[in-house]
């Protein structure tokens, strides 16, 4: 068109333009490359090597720990923890409580149980003592009856120690004829109720002499003090009262 420009003139312009500045750029990278071929990259020294290798280590190293540190973590998945523990530890706490609590239950019953069973035996304990009490007492009030009607039993006996021994003895015959030529007094067979030996480890063994009655024991036993041939006369005294004798 006259007078104006042409849209596609205008367009072809600018292309030539945009392709002069490509070209530009590009010749500038074509020489900066031949420059950076043409320039040396400088020496390494023994340091940077030593540094270079001590640092491809150190990640080695780390990079092994880590694998480490997982193998462990993954070997360690299905331990126990701490919480863990706690819980069950929680667990068996309460479970001994309850079985403390059951325990203490069961023997606070049989707590109970016996504490009765000790106050009936205290009971029946006192009864015992109370009837052993009174049984003594009446043992003791028996003994005494006994050895008084014992003694009185034996109030007309005389015991004699040393009397001659001999083979088919008439020990009557031979008391009276002592008794007449020792203590000068006459006895009559009457006189003698009962005469015998009593047993005894040694001879001769003592004589147990049963008179009449206490008028002719008396008679005896008054010149008793007159026999010979170490032959004594004593009154028959019951065991229990002997002891008090010798006691006194």
């Amino acid at each position: 068109m006259p007078g104006g420009s042409n849209p596609s003139n205008r367009l072809l312009s600018q292309s030539a333009d945009q392709q002069k500045q490509v070209k530009t750029v590009q010749s500038l990278l074509t020489a900066k490359k031949d420059k950076d071929k043409n320039k040396q990259p400088p020496k390494r020294t023994r340091s940077d090597v030593s540094t270079d290798s001590n640092t491809s280590m150190d990640l080695s190293r780390i990079i092994n720990f880590q694998k480490d540190l997982d193998e462990i973590k993954f070997s360690l998945r299905d331990v126990t923890t701490k919480d863990d523990l706690n819980e069950v530890t929680k667990d068996l706490v309460k479970t001994a409580d309850l079985e403390n609590m059951k325990c203490k239950k069961r023997l606070s019953i049989e707590n109970e149980h016996l504490r009765r069973k000790i106050d009936q035996n205290e009971t029946k304990t006192l009864s015992i003592r109370k009837e052993l009490s009174e049984t003594t007492e009446i043992a003791k009030v028996t003994n005494i009856s006994s050895n008084y009607n014992e003694q009185y039993s034996r109030k007309n006996n005389i015991k004699v120690y040393n009397f001659p021994w001999k083979r088919q003895q008439d020990l009557r015959q031979e008391f009276i004829q002592m008794v007449k030529s020792d203590l000068i007094i006459t006895l009559h067979d009457r006189d003698i109720v009962a005469i015998h030996r009593l047993p005894a480890q040694r001879e001769p063994r003592p004589l147990i002499v049963r008179c009449f009655n206490t008028d002719v024991k008396r008679s005896i036993m008054r010149k008793r003090k007159e026999l010979r041939k170490k032959v004594k006369f004593v009154d028959d005294v019951t065991t229990r009262n002997m002891a008090l004798i010798k006691r006194g």
